[in-house]
């Protein structure tokens, strides 16, 4: 028996994903399986302990303290190295890692040398300036993963390697944990024909899709039962390209601009793709309060104005407006390029639809652009940031105060949500992005799988997850 405990705990079998899309889902699951952050998520999405083992906010939410698990650096040769303590924390954030850590960091008020502080060995404060109330959920992302001087993170509970187009993770204790309940994961990018193909067969346990791409064909060629839909925060909408909007761009004009956004109808899309959790969406931000302009008006108003704001500018029915469209591959943003191509017609504007060739080509040249943006922490100041001036072509200055005001309110959650509403409504009366769609992530599941929970985040950890007939070690 004494041999038997000495082999540790094997179970957890092997967990075949399969990941939908050409974004960094692949990529983002594996570093959050690999490499360990302060705070974690949950099988729910929700916030969990990480190397940070507890905290607690002071001040009314101004400053965070955190205290560190009692952990070493691994060592060579398998042996522990030196003790974790707080300056290794202080040091990490204070030189992150890449454009996506610094941006997180910037929404997450902790770009000035003060804002992290190592009191003592075991205890990191954060005084984030401006304080944020998503300062837990920021230090939840693989981007803001602990990594040493050398830049290689803290590892965690998963090693990685490739085998040609795939992701291998092995397990690196024998014994399952909360956080690694399979002993490997085998993460593949296939295209979603051969996904479903093996899915039915029972090779790939899920499928993760990363936005709308193959949706359609899932539902096509897969069991219902196993197919989960789940609405999450950002928008899918219309990209006003910066030439475009540029002096001597086809949309120059702000009214052409207004009139794009008032003849979108994501309500003729939502109805178009029948799927109940696939909803409109008027605004760059779901939940804000309802604006108070002609964005409420009913859809045959607000295409009257629409053609008001057109036949201002001498375009119309007799003169068209030619505009051209970059849509990401799948039949689904086709379709949506289709559908509002007809839409507009009895305006008088014509959409022509271009694709990207492949990966890493060029771009066509192109008026509009149809994209999916999904929003990683649920911080409607940090997701409207994108389009402040210096980042987009058109901006409102107007627009950049108030997201300046919501960032000074802090915890003052009334003051933030008014001060934000505000933002977006100066930044949809001269749009450099006209939302059309809520954005959704949707998933295959066998059953017998368990430690997949659907949730508002859309986030999955893979390491909860076990593979049909595994036998769970360690339960949540």
């Amino acid at each position: 028996m004494l041999l038997l405990a000495a082999c540790g705990d094997q179970s957890g079998g092997e967990l075949n994903v399969a990941v939908i899309g050409d974004g960094p889902m692949a990529e983002a699951l594996a570093a959050e399986a690999t490499s360990a952050t302060l705070v974690k998520r949950g099988a729910n999405g929700e916030l969990a302990t990480g190397l940070a083992t507890s905290w607690r906010f002071l001040d009314e939410g101004d400053a965070l303290i955190l205290r560190l698990a009692p952990l070493r650096w691994p060592g060579r040769d398998g042996r522990p190295g030196a003790e974790l303590v707080a300056g290794d924390v202080v040091a990490s954030l204070r030189r992150p890692r890449g454009a996506a850590a610094r941006a997180m960091l910037a929404d997450a008020g902790l770009t000035a040398k003060g804002n992290v502080r190592a009191p003592i060995n075991r205890v990191v404060e954060l005084l984030p300036r401006p304080p944020t109330p998503f300062l837990l959920e920021f230090l939840a992302e693989p981007a803001l993963a602990l990594r040493n001087r050398r830049g290689v993170a803290y590892p965690g509970a998963y090693t990685q390697r490739r085998d040609g187009t795939s992701i291998r993770l092995s397990r690196r204790s024998n014994a399952a944990t909360a956080d690694a309940q399979a002993a490997s994961i085998i993460i593949d990018t296939p295209d979603v024909a051969a996904a479903v193909r093996q899915f039915v067969a029972r090779d790939v346990h899920v499928v993760l899709g990363e936005g709308l791409a193959g949706l359609g064909t899932v539902r096509a060629g897969a069991t219902g039962r196993a197919l989960i839909v789940e609405p999450v925060h950002g928008v899918i909408g219309l990209a006003i390209a910066p030439s475009a909007a540029a002096s001597g761009g086809r949309l120059a004009d702000p009214r052409l601009r207004r009139a794009l956004l008032l003849a979108a109808d994501g309500e003729l899309l939502a109805n178009r793709f029948a799927l109940s959790a696939l909803q409109a969406q008027a605004r760059l931000w779901d939940g804000l309060p309802a604006p108070q302009d002609d964005r409420r008006l009913p859809p045959g108003e607000r295409l009257a104005k629409a053609s008001t704001l057109l036949a201002a500018t001498g375009h119309g029915p007799a003169q068209p407006l030619a505009l051209t469209v970059l849509v990401p591959a799948g039949a689904e943003a086709a379709l949506i390029a289709r559908e509002l191509a007809a839409s507009w017609v009895p305006l008088g504007i014509s959409l022509e639809m271009v694709r990207q060739r492949r990966a890493g080509s060029a771009v066509p040249r192109h008026d509009l652009a149809l994209q999916e943006i999904v929003a990683l922490v649920p911080d409607a100041a940090a997701h409207l940031a994108r389009w402040r001036c210096g980042r987009a072509v058109p901006c409102n200055p107007a627009a950049d105060r108030l997201l300046r005001d919501a960032r000074d309110a802090g915890n003052d959650l009334a003051t933030r949500a008014a001060a934000i509403a505000a933002a977006e409504a100066a930044l949809m009366a001269d749009p450099a992005f006209i939302p059309l769609l809520r954005p959704v992530r949707w998933a295959l599941v066998a059953n017998g799988v368990s430690g997949f929970r659907a949730n508002p985040f859309g986030r999955h950890p893979l390491g909860r997850m076990l593979p049909p007939g595994a036998r769970a070690a360690v339960s949540d």
